[in-house]
């Protein structure tokens, strides 16, 4: 995420320079007297994209910055299967469960709001996040399946 970072941000402060001279571009041609046509139209549709850029580049650096505090002391070099003790499989289990009713309720709700999102960006992002929670969902259920009793 690091080598990206730096693109992110440009991406951010790019789309708010884009943004805010949209909206004044907006003032200007409805000030023409060009307000209800299709020049305000198109410019209107820019305008409107841009500003969603704009915060989902915003949203992606502060992601950046809570994953970076999750890190820890970076990347796994090695990922090892261990035997666990009743004990350990019982709280994996627990766990696993507790989040497996999370997911689900997190696959109908972006679900119903792909359903009622009008906006093609928004309307894709949340199609998207659905099924990266059903991949949850679904290493969540092996989970519990490999620490079942």
């Amino acid at each position: 995420m690091c080598m990206v970072e730096p693109l992110v941000k440009r991406a951010y402060e790019t789309e708010k320079k884009a943004a805010a001279s949209y909206t004044d571009g907006l003032g200007l041609i409805r000030g023409q007297g060009l307000k209800y046509t299709k020049v305000e139209e198109v410019v209107g549709r820019i305008a409107v994209d841009t500003i969603i850029h704009k915060h989902l580049m915003k949203a992606i650096l502060e992601a950046q910055k809570e994953l970076e505090k999750l890190a820890g002391e970076g990347p796994i070099e090695e990922v090892k299967e261990v035997e666990l003790v009743p004990e350990q499989k019982a709280l994996v289990k627990r766990f696993a469960e507790m989040h497996l009713e999370i997911e689900k309720d997190m696959i109908e709700t972006y679900q119903k709001m792909a359903e009622k999102m009008t906006h093609p960006l928004f309307k894709g992002l949340a199609e998207a996040l659905v099924e990266n929670e059903k991949e949850h969902h679904r290493i969540l259920a092996e989970l519990i399946a490999k620490y079942r009793e």
